[in-house]
């Protein structure tokens, strides 16, 4: 069964709670038992592998770029 998270919109409190597909009964809110919640996105976890995900990677070619164009405009 998949862990969900919810926030309840009344204490503004996160918890988290093992349902299947995400249905059922109505999430109640286990510090004030309100039954006014919503379920959170997932969080995921990104991993960058390779080049071009960095800004120092197209330092360089900004650089040499705004350099030809102003030799353009010189001519």
């Amino acid at each position: 069964m998949p862990l969900y998270r919810y926030q309840c919109m009344e204490c503004n409190a996160i918890f988290k709670e093992f349902k299947q597909n995400g249905n059922g009964a109505a999430t109640v809110c286990p510090e004030c038992g309100s039954t006014n919640t919503k379920r959170l996105l997932p969080r995921v976890g990104i991993i960058y592998k390779g080049n071009g995900y960095y800004n120092t990677d197209y330092a360089g070619k900004v650089k040499k770029a705004k350099e030809v164009s102003s030799t353009k405009d010189e001519e």
